[in-house]
């Protein structure tokens, strides 16, 4: 894994990269360079530069913005309290960085020698904020429509938000309901163990579906590993090919 700064000889051809998969080319680049500075790396520069903070903040509203607008005519139906708790989840700083991975900037930011050592370049904050100032960048450089434009290219469709809600906090729940409507049987959860000092605790629980295996999960306590066990069959089904051969 990379864990310094481009040469600045390899800059150009990983901005056009990152334009590319953006779908935006910049009128000014400078404003893309930005959002890749972190105050790390400008700490340590002899010349006045800016960091992205200021575009992280802009980007931040803008995102609100977008995401409220897109869930908005994206779910009709849904209620108020459904639409914050997905607007929530798909801002939250592990979505942000999953959105700066898809855009390479991971690859591009600009970090101080401390935190290119101490892993920065893969920490989920810095990637998120990365994303966020690259947002307030294109909605600076072309407009709302862009920004927009770009946040649709990254986010899933609005149903699938909406599934992903649920998985978040009802995998139980959601496991059950797959269950009886595909196969009309219950799933059941049997734990393997529970490990660690009596303050600290890490339970392991399967989940049995028609007498065979079909995901694990961890957790501190086992409500916790059951919700987590849950999820990994939800978001892998290759247990549905064995069990219906």
């Amino acid at each position: 894994m990379k864990i310094f700064n481009l040469k600045d000889s390899e800059m150009p051809a990983m901005l056009a990269e990152i334009e590319l998969l953006g779908g935006y080319r910049f009128k000014d680049q400078g404003l893309l360079l930005t959002a890749l500075r972190h105050s790390s790396y400008v700490a340590e520069q002899s010349q006045e530069c800016e960091c992205n903070q200021r575009l992280e903040f802009l980007g931040d509203a803008v995102l609100q913005l977008v995401l409220s607008d897109f869930l908005f005519e994206g779910l009709p139906a849904a209620q108020e309290g459904i639409l914050t708790r997905t607007r929530s989840m798909l801002v939250r700083e592990q979505a942000n960085a999953s959105y700066a991975l898809k855009l390479r900037l991971d690859r591009a930011l600009l970090l101080g020698n401390g935190e290119n050592m101490s892993g920065g370049r893969q920490r989920p904050s810095i990637l998120g904020d990365a994303f966020e100032a690259f947002l307030g960048a294109v909605y600076l450089d072309g407009g709302l429509e862009e920004a927009r434009a770009l946040c649709l290219r990254l986010l899933p469709e609005p149903q699938e938000c909406l599934q992903s809600l649920g998985l978040e906090e009802n995998p139980k729940g959601m496991l059950l309901e797959y269950c009886q409507s595909q196969h009309q049987q219950k799933p059941e959860y049997v734990c393997v163990s529970a490990e660690g000092p009596v303050h600290e605790p890490l339970y392991e629980v399967k989940v049995v579906f028609k007498g065979r295996e079909i995901a694990r999960g961890e957790g501190k306590n086992r409500k916790s590993a059951e919700s987590n066990a849950a999820k990994n069959a939800m978001l892998n089904k290759a247990w549905e090919a064995e069990i219906n051969a």
